[in-house]
């Protein structure tokens, strides 16, 4: 755990400076993919800017709407940089109006851009998972495992190097998929399958997880419908795939 880089008399907290580099990382990568599948890269660092500056302001308001009784007491906290004082479904919905918004203003082709922001999600995902282990955030469960690391004087699993490997592993197959003759789009069904899977697997490895219908974690619900919707929209596409090869 390295909460905070030292350099020099600079001190850096590690998850937000990983979150900034998680950012950068998903536009590279998904630009690149872009460029492989004919499209101008600079589509994504534009959608991706857009719908991450405006999914941060909406994160940020949908909070102090939230907690307004706390806010009205202390109003210059509204402006204040924290990256706890966030609620991610405001932002993620906003996020994805934008970034739909500027796909259909520029009339680009959605499934090859889909493709490509998939591949980027996924690097940015193990980047950010990494940020979380280094910065002691979002910790594992108590665990007596061999490769056990010690948060905050417990042993516990190294659920944020699960979740950066498994990002990574999809990622792997997401690229591997582009090249597969079932058209654009399957990339994208095989990433959600693929992340779906893993947010159902590891989720019990998280020290707290927020629950529904008394007790069910809500994320690993979450996970395993998305691998089911992913399954439906995958469904003939690799059926298609083997005939192609055997014609």
């Amino acid at each position: 755990m390295l909460p905070i880089l030292q350099i020099g008399s600079l001190a850096i907290p590690t998850y937000p400076l990983a979150l900034v580099l998680a950012g950068w990382v998903g536009l590279e990568v998904g630009s690149r993919v872009a460029a492989r599948l004919g499209l101008d890269g600079d589509h994504i660092y534009n959608a991706g800017l857009y719908a991450l500056l405006v999914g941060l302001i909406a994160s940020r308001l949908g909070h102090v709407i939230a907690f307004w009784p706390a806010y009205r007491t202390q109003p210059l906290e509204i402006v204040e940089l924290n990256t706890r004082a966030l609620l991610l479904w405001p932002g993620v919905a906003a996020g994805l109006i934008v970034a739909a918004w500027y796909v259909h203003r520029r009339k680009l082709p959605w499934a090859a851009m889909l493709d490509a922001a998939a591949a980027g999600a996924l690097a940015a995902i193990a980047v950010a998972s990494l940020g979380e282990f280094l910065g002691g955030q979002n910790v594992g469960a108590a665990a007596n495992a061999p490769w056990a690391v010690s948060f905050w004087g417990v042993k516990r699993h190294p659920v944020q190097i699960y979740e950066a490997l498994a990002a990574v592993a999809v990622l792997a197959a997401t690229l591997s998929a582009l090249r597969l003759p079932a058209g654009p789009g399957t990339a994208t069904w095989l990433a959600a399958l693929g992340y779906g899977l893993s947010r159902w697997l590891l989720e019990p490895f998280r020290a707290e997880s927020a629950t529904v219908l008394n007790g069910v974690r809500a994320w690993q619900a979450a996970g395993l419908a998305l691998a089911l919707i992913a399954l439906w929209g995958l469904r003939g596409r690799i059926g298609s795939v083997g005939q192609t090869e055997e014609g």
